[in-house]
């Protein structure tokens, strides 16, 4: 029995799963940082922990948007957009690592105030800015 498929519902799947398999790694890191505990951190090594992975989140879309620049670069009908939305990716990487950064209290004891919500909001913005370069280097 010969099965009719769609080669342009095949490739379209290809694509969509091409990205989720893109972001899951940085879906990984982002819910690490989101699910941290609101309340000040006190353990060293906890926060040692959460100033690398902002660090590792920043790092990460630095490459990422250097090769997303690199195909604005090479493809004149989207290096507009791709741009814009490499800018949005940067600013949100640089935000993620700064929400992730620790500093003294009154004590001189290290302390993590990262905001629960900005950083739910830094994270969707990612997101968002790493999808569209996706899709834009997918066109």
């Amino acid at each position: 029995m010969a099965v009719v498929v769609d080669q342009q519902s095949i490739s379209l799947e290809i694509r969509t799963k091409s990205i989720e398999k893109t972001l899951i790694p940085l879906v990984t890191q982002i819910t690490t940082l989101v699910n941290a505990k609101e309340k000040p951190i006190k353990s060293e090594k906890t926060l040692r922990a959460i100033v690398h992975v902002g660090q590792a989140v920043n790092f990460a879309v630095q490459k990422f948007v250097s090769v997303g620049e690199a195909i604005a670069d090479d493809n004149c009908e989207i290096k507009s957009d791709m741009y814009e939305a490499c800018r949005d990716a940067k600013s949100a990487g640089y935000f993620i690592e700064q929400l992730c950064d620790v500093q003294h209290d009154e004590c001189g004891q290290l302390r993590s105030y990262a905001d629960k919500t900005n950083m739910v909001r830094a994270a969707r913005s990612l997101l968002s800015s790493v999808t569209r370069v996706l899709l834009l280097a997918d066109t």
